[in-house]
């Protein structure tokens, strides 16, 4: 399963539970000031998933208000955007003299960097998702890039994103973890294509190549069973030559070929984690295969170069209650 940790103000004292949720939001998001409409009858439950390089969190609480003032701004909080979206109940979002009224499915991108204050009068539920500023690298997000814009053309790709990330909201609790990169790619493809979109339709600079990284990265996620994925194919299907690919791909630091193979690579590892916690009886072999490699030798020696110990040490080592995937180290 995904990474998951879990906060709720069940056990707390009445007159307590406003503190522990401010103490808790504050420990998740970076300095924040929390306000309760009634703090003796107020309830919270936090649950905090890692997925891939995302941290998304479903939040159910009675209505409250959440603010970063100006004087916590060089607090943690500054190296990622924030996607929410509102899946019961309302709330408004203001930041840099912009108001946003979210109500069902609705969902607004903001930059915590900035001040900012989410105020939800009653009961809600909001699925958050801290993106990585890197993740967006090339993009100028909208002051609270919204879903509410009243551009027509765009509301068929608001949805998309709307209806993925409600359904992630109900399959967190049961994704394996091997699932969490390509999830991951998935919500920050759609995320880039709006944004590529509305900066389109009002006539902004878009970074071409930052939204066509992100197309390759979901693109290969979606494909990395399939033994035939290569440059080339990419390249065909994005209609591109492969030498715009490869440097597109110069800012990750790593060429397209080596991206494909470490994710492989990284399913594999997450496939032989999951084995090894749960006691089930697996083949390399057939996970090799399993993940686009061809070849069992081939994937033995590409996997201790990647994290210096052969499928079979690795599997051993989790068996064992020592090896999982984050005490690895990767070349």
């Amino acid at each position: 399963m995904v990474d998951a940790r879990h906060f709720t103000t069940r056990h707390a004292l009445p007159q307590e539970r406003a503190q522990c949720w401010g103490e808790a939001v504050t420990r998740y998001f970076g300095h924040l000031d929390a306000h309760c409409e009634e703090p003796e009858a107020f309830e919270a439950q936090m649950q905090a998933y890692q997925v891939g390089p995302l941290r998304v969190f479903s939040i159910s609480a009675s209505g409250n208000d959440v603010e970063r003032p100006p004087r916590h701004l060089r607090d943690h909080g500054s190296d990622y955007f924030k996607l929410l979206l509102q899946l019961e109940g309302r709330s408004e979002i203001m930041q840099r003299d912009a108001t946003v009224t979210l109500g069902h499915t609705d969902w607004s991108l903001y930059d915590p960097a900035q001040p900012y204050c989410i105020h939800s009068p009653r009961r809600y539920k909001h699925l958050v998702v801290q993106i990585p500023r890197p993740k967006l690298q090339g993009f100028a997000v909208p002051n609270l890039h919204t879903s509410q814009i009243g551009d027509v053309q765009l509301q068929g790709l608001f949805r998309l994103l709307a209806s993925f990330l409600g359904s992630l909201s109900d399959q967190l609790p049961t994704l394996p973890g091997a699932a969490g990169l390509p999830l991951s790619e998935t919500i920050v493809g759609l995320l880039s294509s709006t944004l590529a979109a509305h900066q389109n339709a009002y006539g902004e600079h878009v970074c071409l190549p930052a939204v066509l990284r992100a197309r390759v990265k979901q693109h290969v996620q979606a494909h990395l069973v399939d033994p035939e994925l290569s440059l080339d194919r990419i390249a065909e299907q994005m209609r591109c030559s492969k030498r715009y690919l490869h440097r597109v791909f110069e800012e990750e630091g790593v060429t397209l070929d080596r991206y494909i193979w470490h994710s492989r690579l990284a399913r594999c590892r997450d496939a032989l984690a999951e084995a090894a916690s749960s006691g089930a009886r697996v083949s390399i072999a057939e996970i090799a295969f399993r993940w686009g490699f061809s070849s069992q030798a081939h994937f033995s020696r590409a996997f201790k170069e990647r994290y210096g110990l052969t499928p079979r040490e690795f599997l051993q080592r989790g068996e064992a209650g020592d090896g999982q995937p984050s005490s690895l180290t990767t070349h």
